[in-house]
């Protein structure tokens, strides 16, 4: 019986999975904790997204690709298991401030405003809620989850760009010496 091989996409689709349900699990220990506001654990999600990038892309190399990585392919199989993990969170994000806790947005606001007003201490009423006002357009569930998945992209590229070299491994037996 022949061994099926798996693309990178298909590869990416299952790691990114994992990690994105490992940062829903995560997400929700925070929130159970009461500790969702807390941006020093909130950093944390990124060791979970470079762990998942190492492992599939580690596992890839070394079960389909016969221990040996490009540079570009590890970056295309780590960027592509954020891709999906973000997919994952942003689709939480958008469950989590929508129906599990829908005074999420309302928290974020209120902490913005003590944060507006602590650090510029001269802000007028009127500018303090101009400053308000657009913060509300982008702290409703939808765009919590676009922001979201926004920065996930862009973690996602810049984690892929570093974790790959150290992921490659070039098969030596192959490149030509001139």
């Amino acid at each position: 019986m022949e061994e099926k091989t798996r693309s990178s996409t298909q590869n990416a689709l299952y790691y990114g999975l994992i990690t994105g349900a490992a940062l829903v699990v995560f997400n929700l220990i925070l929130y159970i904790t009461d500790q969702h506001m807390n941006k020093s654990l909130g950093y944390f999600a990124f060791v979970l997204i470079v762990g998942g990038m190492v492992w599939g892309t580690l596992e890839y190399r070394k079960t389909y690709l016969g221990g040996y990585i490009s540079y570009g392919k590890a970056f295309t199989s780590c960027f592509m298991i954020g891709l999906f993990s973000g997919i994952v969170a942003a689709i939480y994000i958008f469950i989590f401030a929508q129906f599990i806790y829908p005074g999420y947005s309302e928290e974020i606001l209120e902490k913005a405003r003590e944060g507006m007003m602590s650090s510029n201490q001269q802000m007028s009423d009127e500018q303090l809620d101009t400053a308000m006002e657009w913060t509300r357009k982008f702290t409703s569930p939808i765009m919590m989850a676009v922001w979201s998945f926004v920065t996930y992209l862009f973690f996602s590229a810049i984690l892929a760009l570093l974790t790959s070299i150290f992921l490659k491994k070039e098969d030596k037996s192959i490149t030509s010496n001139i």
